[in-house]
């Protein structure tokens, strides 16, 4: 489990960057969305020195919102994907991002 109670802002992201992907996207922030690209980027910034991959990303994410419904409640703000959409809107770049294949068995 991750100490995402601790986690502090280490530099500011760019705001105006992730709404002009947003737009390019598609996809509409209201506060919920941004309360999850917030808690990403303090994720980021409090794991730099860290080569972070997806899974560490979604067991974030799901230990976070797990009182919302977890990765499902995620899903409903981003169906493409929460991890690769709030990463790609902050220009987080993400070791199997797009690794659709994650998780199955080959």
């Amino acid at each position: 489990m991750y100490d995402t109670v601790n986690m502090v802002r280490l530099f500011n992201f760019d705001r105006q960057e992730v709404k002009k992907r947003a737009k390019e996207a598609g996809v509409y922030l209201t506060d919920k969305h941004w309360e999850a690209i917030d808690f990403i980027n303090k994720f980021y910034d409090y794991h730099e020195d860290e080569e972070l991959k997806i899974a560490d990303y979604n067991n974030a994410l799901k230990g976070k919102y797990s009182s919302h419904g977890g990765l499902k409640y995620l899903y409903s703000l981003f169906p493409d994907g929460p991890v690769n959409t709030i990463t790609h809107l902050s220009g987080i770049s993400v070791e199997n991002a797009r690794d659709n294949s994650m998780g199955s068995v080959q």
